[in-house]
């Protein structure tokens, strides 16, 4: 909430509940190689020229064919999803449907192309245990995957952070409905052979006036230090509403704001324990507030929340090595905490309208 970085106001035109618990995919640890990726981009390119589709298809780059190829699958896991809800009953089959909806959400959001005469893919024609679990295996391991691109974008990498992430969390959620002691392990934020003393250190912020979510990151070298100072910075922020709205709010709510502040506190300063010291602190004497803000801090706190909840998950799609497993790490914390879990709003909102 810096002068420069205002709310979106496209993200919040829909809501939807989120379920409780958070599942980070160890996005550090890519199970598709970038040689994969490029094999099948170039098989891909061959259909399109074959099958004679329009120019702007054919002419498509490999990086958006490779987004494409995502979509696909992600759709095909929906369609999965899906058919096992219809089958089941109760909790698991609601659990089942919201894994099915932030599927096909994520593949409107990266796009997708099907030929008429491929077979569809194969959904179960009965419920089984088994076969939910299997499917919860394959969303982990599809999700854990981050291909390589040509032509590195932060946006593109922070939209496939929050589809991640998305549908980890509810891949989990419908694994807990199943209620199943040997459930397949989904993917985790930290690998167990993680040294917490040994974290690879994030440079400086290149420019202040990348500070703002609307602007443009540079160069792909640039992405992680700017990444993780837009999450410093919309944690400042957060801290710097909750102060004000333990100061004005009501004297009940106090204790549980403070409360809120201190594990905050801790969040941040495992963030700025990536950076390297060297680098100057980002936080702000001040933060603007949007317009008549003082006269709903809730609803202040609440987007404040939101903004810092997708920055950590900005973070940890653009970070690197152990820094960002920890970045990860952190945002599994923070997305899985008390002030996450009563939230409305899901990182994945729409498939609809966007590039």
């Amino acid at each position: 909430m810096t002068e420069n970085s205002p709310h979106n106001s496209r993200r919040r035109k829909t809501t939807a509940h989120r379920a409780p618990g958070w599942i980070a995919p160890a996005l550090a640890g890519a199970v598709a190689v970038a040689v994969t990726w490029g094999i099948g981009s170039t098989l891909f390119h061959g259909a399109l020229v074959d099958h004679g589709l329009p120019e702007q298809v054919k002419d498509a780059s490999d990086d958006e064919r490779t987004m494409w190829v995502q979509g696909a699958t992600l759709a095909d896991l929906a369609a999965r999803a899906n058919k096992l809800a219809e089958l089941a009953q109760g909790q698991e089959s609601e659990a089942l449907a919201i894994l099915g909806t932030s599927l096909s959400q994520g593949a409107a959001l990266l796009g997708e192309l099907q030929f008429e005469e491929e077979s569809p893919a194969p959904v179960a024609q009965n419920y089984s245990p088994e076969q939910v679990e299997a499917l919860v295996q394959d969303v982990a391991n599809f999700s854990a995957s981050m291909p390589a691109f040509e032509d590195p974008s932060m946006e593109r990498n922070e939209l496939l952070a929050q589809i991640a992430f998305q549908t980890n969390f509810d891949a989990r959620d419908a694994l807990e409905a199943l209620d199943e002691k040997d459930a397949p392990k989904l993917a985790k934020p930290l690998s167990s052979s993680a040294d917490e003393g040994n974290s690879d250190q994030v440079g400086c912020l290149p420019s202040p006036d990348l500070l703002d979510p609307a602007g443009k990151a540079g160069e792909p070298d640039d992405f992680e230090p700017v990444a993780v100072a837009r999450a410093l910075d919309r944690g400042y922020a957060l801290d710097f509403v909750l102060q004000l709205h333990a100061a004005r709010g009501m004297s009940s709510q106090v204790d549980g704001i403070e409360e809120q502040r201190t594990a905050l506190g801790k969040q941040l300063n495992s963030l700025r324990s990536v950076v390297d010291q060297k680098c100057g602190d980002l936080r702000q004497p001040a933060y603007a507030l949007p317009e008549n803000g003082l006269e709903d801090l809730d609803k202040v706190v609440a987007n404040a929340q939101e903004d810092f909840d997708r920055a950590l998950v900005t973070a940890a799609g653009n970070a690197d090595g152990e820094a960002g497993k920890r970045i990860a790490t952190l945002a599994y914390e923070v997305l899985s905490g008390p002030s996450a879990a009563t939230s409305d709003q899901r990182i994945l909102e729409s498939g609809t309208g966007v590039n």
